[in-house]
């Protein structure tokens, strides 16, 4: 309505004879509408008083609505700490890998971790598996489980249920064995990644890759086996395979969804990722590393200043470095198989608030390697 007012009274300069009498008819169908409008002002001013009133209970409603907003927005979580384990190794005495490996010594290690939770940790958030569960499954067949045979994924699990925490892990190399070979004295890795993951989603109901929320903190496991990098023969072997790390397309798709979602995040995975220091012991054996050109990289670098600390396992060593100067890495001595030993797990202690982790060495005798050596600094 505002625009056709002043395009009516815009001319204002002289008129000719014609030009007035238009003008004329123009004043007249103004003067109409004028009268109309002077008849229907009261109506109109009630609605705009109802209007108004509208929108004041709506900017009333919206300003409520933003301190609602601002209420539920969480704020940092209370402190907490959780427990890393890596590299259990469950492997079943009797089984063709107890030749080269003490087996029955893996069980007693993790039953002794699990009691020393038991024991000192219990008020501990949950504990995490840095992968390597197992030695070898002996049977990529999900219909193989569940049967009351006895076998190395299901033996993890009814262990692991003993612990007064929750767990959550995820698989390392090891976990996609389908079975061993003797006469190697090596591993032998599966063919169909998929009927493996199945596998362990039937007998600890978990995907291949997955996160939780804890206190306002992000924790994403992250599964280093799913890229081509899998196909590899490990260093120094004839067959066997998954020894270096890769990423699938999709996984690194939600793992940057994941790191976009606000909270701080800690990372857990099997594989330790290229450190900083040419010195650490991650630089010694990058076979076992993930591939340099992996978009694992990419992805952690954009994001590094929301990541609290990458947890990883697979070398049976104690180890730490850092990523981009930014992103601390840790390894967890293993508890099974080279190095093992029930004490061998990290404590971890989160400060949501700050937000900030603190990470101490369960085994007392234990150090990292770059310190041991003065390599990584």
């Amino acid at each position: 309505m505002r625009r056709f007012w002043v395009k009516a009274f815009r001319n204002n300069g002289a008129l000719g004879v014609g030009e007035e009498i238009m003008e004329r008819k123009r004043l007249s169908w103004l003067w109409l509408m004028a009268v109309l409008l002077a008849l229907a002002f009261p109506a109109c001013a009630g609605s705009e008083d109802e209007s108004a009133a509208d929108g004041d209970a709506e900017q009333e409603a919206s300003e409520d609505g933003d301190a609602d907003a601002e209420d539920e927005t969480e704020a940092p979580g209370e402190p907490f700490r959780f427990v890393i384990f890596s590299d259990t190794h469950v492997r079943l005495p009797g089984n063709p890998d107890d030749a080269d490996y003490d087996n029955q010594l893996n069980l007693d290690n993790l039953d002794g971790a699990i009691a020393r939770v038991n024991a000192e940790f219990a008020d501990a958030a949950f504990v995490a598996v840095t992968g390597d569960m197992v030695g070898a499954l002996f049977s990529e067949n999900p219909d193989d489980y569940g049967t009351d045979e006895p076998n190395p994924a299901e033996t993890f699990k009814a262990m692991m249920d003993g612990l007064s925490v929750p767990y959550h892990a995820i698989m390392g190399n090891h976990d996609y064995q389908k079975s061993y070979d003797p006469e190697l004295g090596e591993g032998v890795a599966t063919d169909d990644i998929d009927a493996v993951e199945a596998v362990w989603k039937k007998v600890l109901g978990i995907d291949p890759y997955y996160s939780t929320v804890y206190e306002g903190v992000r924790f994403v496991f992250l599964n280093a086996n799913r890229g081509e990098a899998r196909t590899v023969v490990c260093a120094g072997e004839t067959e066997e395979a998954f020894c270096t790390g890769s990423f699938d397309e999709e996984q690194m798709g939600w793992f940057e969804s994941e790191l976009a979602q606000g909270e701080p995040v800690v990372v857990f995975l099997h594989h330790p990722p290229v450190t900083d220091s040419k010195n650490s012991m991650f630089a010694v054996f990058d076979s076992f590393l993930i591939e340099p050109e992996d978009s694992f990289y990419d992805i952690a670098e954009t994001h590094k200043d929301r990541i609290l600390g990458i947890f990883v396992g697979h070398g049976h060593i104690w180890e730490r470095d850092a990523m981009f100067e930014t992103i601390p890495v840790y390894e967890t001595g293993s508890i099974g198989d080279l190095g093992g030993h029930p004490d061998n797990i990290h404590i971890v202690d989160v400060d949501p608030a700050t937000p900030s982790i603190t990470v101490t060495i369960g085994r007392e005798e234990a150090e990292y390697f770059s310190d041991q050596y003065g390599a990584a600094e």
